[in-house]
């Protein structure tokens, strides 16, 4: 039997496997490895040099070429139910894995059959062995597999109602927590193209080629998108940019427009960070957003400017949800007391997150996001509670590496 070839575009089916791929470290496995290969009619230039480590990092780089069959060797791996939780991030669903390693441990044996994949053989392998092992991973991912019922990339828009305020920092929280805790494909974007701080506040270097794809929407695709982003871990990505100080970028709602669309496209969550000054793009974003955002503080500018904000975005919107946040609750002097602040906005607010001095200067200072530092303090279960509320995420994150493993190997 046969192992998946690349198909002729009009060929391919729904489910669109690349051909199969071995990741084996030892010169004695990898020769193993081609004499079954060519029995089985498989590439020899799909067989590479390496190990768990190298599978992963072929992956990430190369991800439309993700192998309906992957043969790693995972024994230079220190821990190897670690790496595979690595593994699991950058797999597609239709991927079937066969492991090869030193190990003769039949509880490493059943760990790894548990987290899903098809095959553990232990070295030196046979090649009669290995046969069957890879026709039966190519029969696992050949069946047919009842997906679960995917969820809509949900966007979320902040905007500040005055400076401050710390909407960017909000920004970031969310996008982090959905990446880090929840397990959602997250792009955070800035859209404070000359003094946004979200690629800052996570240690990260702006992207080039935020303001091309916003000025240029008939230009956007995915190479450029990834050109232009910066790879915070492997679940959340940062488009931003540190545009010069003398030129106004003149942009147009349609290239965000545009440009959403293209990243919701492999997304589950898009976060815009929308600058106070409200030009073109970040209108855009705040009318078309499923949720938008008024952070505000509690002093009485919070208050005028979260009026304005609202009646603006009552405007603008047909629908969708319009949340009002009051952040760093307890840090600014003469601060009006909520309830007469909710008395002049007319309306509850959605949350109340207290200031927590010590975490925001631990943020600023190590360059993370604030949940990663906030913890289980009052902060920290806000930052959680407004997390689940705009994007619709679960009271606890996904239950542990085995369900990962399996969801993402579509097993």
């Amino acid at each position: 039997m046969a192992l998946p070839r690349i198909l002729p575009e009009g060929e391919r089916g729904p489910d669109r496997r690349a051909e199969p791929l071995a990741v084996i470290a030892d010169p004695v496995t990898r020769e193993t490895v081609r004499a079954v290969a060519a029995q089985l009619g498989w590439p020899q230039n799909r067989i590479r040099e390496g190990g768990l480590s190298a599978a992963c990092a072929l992956l990430q780089t190369q991800a439309q070429a993700a192998p309906g069959v992957l043969l790693v060797d995972v024994s230079d791996a220190a821990d190897v139910l670690a790496g595979m939780d690595a593994l699991a991030e950058v797999c597609e669903p239709h991927t079937s894995v066969v492991a090869v390693g030193t190990a003769n441990d039949v509880d490493l044996y059943r760990a790894l059959i548990g987290l899903g994949i098809s095959d553990y053989l232990v070295k030196p392998v046979s090649p009669v062995a290995l046969a069957e092992a890879l026709r039966k991973a190519e029969r696992a991912g050949r069946a047919p597999v009842t997906a679960a019922p995917q969820q809509a990339c949900r966007t979320v828009a902040l905007v500040g109602a005055r400076g401050g305020v710390g909407a960017t920092s909000l920004a970031v929280a969310l996008g982090w927590s959905l990446a880090h805790e929840h397990e959602r494909r997250t792009v955070l974007i800035d859209l404070d193209l000359q003094f946004g701080a979200a690629a800052l506040s996570l240690d990260l270097e702006p992207g080039r080629g935020l303001r091309e794809l916003l000025a240029h929407p008939d230009r956007i695709d995915s190479l450029l998108i990834g050109s232009a982003a910066s790879q915070e871990s492997p679940r959340l990505r940062v488009l931003a940019a540190e545009e010069p100080l003398d030129a106004e970028p003149a942009l147009s709602g349609a290239g965000l427009e545009a440009l959403l669309s293209a990243v919701t496209e492999g997304s589950d969550a898009v976060i815009l960070d929308a600058p106070r000054r409200l030009d073109a793009p970040a209108r855009a974003a705040l009318a078309a957003a499923d949720v938008a955002i008024v952070v505000t503080d509690l002093s009485l500018a919070g208050l005028r400017d979260s009026q304005r904000l609202l009646a603006l975005l009552g405007g603008m919107r047909a629908e969708g949800e319009i949340l009002v946040v009051a952040n760093r609750v307890g840090g600014v002097a003469g601060e009006v007391p909520q309830a007469e602040f909710e008395r002049g906005l007319g309306r509850k607010l959605d949350l109340v997150l207290p200031f927590d001095a010590r975490a925001a200067e631990a943020a600023a200072a190590q360059a993370r996001a604030l949940p990663a530092i906030a913890g289980q303090s009052a902060l920290g279960a806000g930052l959680r509670a407004l997390t689940r509320r705009v994007a619709g995420v679960d009271e606890a994150p996904a239950a542990g590496r085995a369900a990962w493993f399996k969801r993402v190997l579509g097993r």
